[in-house]
């Protein structure tokens, strides 16, 4: 049974794609703080309470219309193609917004890697062809079926408050509001319950973050990838 790779072309396209998501965290991580910085945003200190000094003010910036002074696209999103959009009915949403979303995302994953640096930043391969995590960067706790997913966890329903208030043909004109204690509430959570899991449920490991090696799991820890990047 071959692993199907997201929405990648192939497993080399993912991993490529991987690895060059991986040298922009330092950058990432930057650009957050400065972006912050001039929009009069919170200092950020690692501390639990600095999830809802973020989130709140993701909410306040998504919806400011300010320009973010970045022209990058996240590496871990499928972008449609000129004549995919064209059919679409919605337009498509500002490349801002997805920015945001990785920006929050990566730093969750520096909270989980500040508490437990064995977690290791992975190209994942799940156990079925179509497992829907296939090809996500996401951190390997050593959980099977129970990754952490910084990234998709860093969207606390801001796209969906924007369709929402320009998009007056959606579906939905009354989803839920954007969630500013999600962050907290998942990282509080996973302290909370880390060790039970660990010592309760079946632990095996990626062997490596990319390549041929990555679609075994292995028993013990595989040591450190050299890809955490903290600093």
């Amino acid at each position: 049974m071959r692993l199907r790779p997201g929405f990648h072309e192939s497993w080399d396209a993912a991993d490529a794609a991987f690895e060059q998501f991986l040298t922009t965290i330092p950058e990432r991580r930057q650009q957050l703080r400065d972006l912050m910085a001039a929009t009069g945003g919170p200092e950020l200190d690692g501390t639990p309470q600095s999830l809802l000094d973020l989130s709140d003010w993701s909410i306040e910036f998504a919806f400011s219309n300010e320009d973010d002074g970045m022209d990058w696209r996240p590496l871990w999103r499928y972008w449609p193609t000129a004549e995919e959009l064209a059919r679409k009915h919605n337009p498509p949403l500002p490349d801002y917004l997805y920015r945001l979303w990785e920006l929050t995302g990566i730093y969750l994953a520096d909270m989980y890697l500040a508490h437990d640096p064995t977690l290791q930043w992975v190209c994942w391969r799940g156990d079925h062809r179509i497992d829907i995590k296939n090809a996500k960067f996401i951190l390997d706790q050593g959980l099977l079926r129970e990754p952490l997913d910084p990234i998709t966890l860093g969207n606390i329903g801001i796209i969906r408050e924007y369709i929402r208030v320009h998009d007056p043909t959606a579906l939905n004109p009354n989803p839920a509001p954007p969630n500013r204690d999600q962050l907290y509430n998942w990282y509080s959570r996973w302290v909370n319950q880390r060790h039970h899991l660990y010592e309760t449920k079946p632990r095996s490991w990626q062997a490596a973050p990319t390549g041929r090696k990555a679609n075994k799991r292995i028993p013990h820890h595989p040591g450190d990838f050299g890809q955490n990047h903290l600093p």
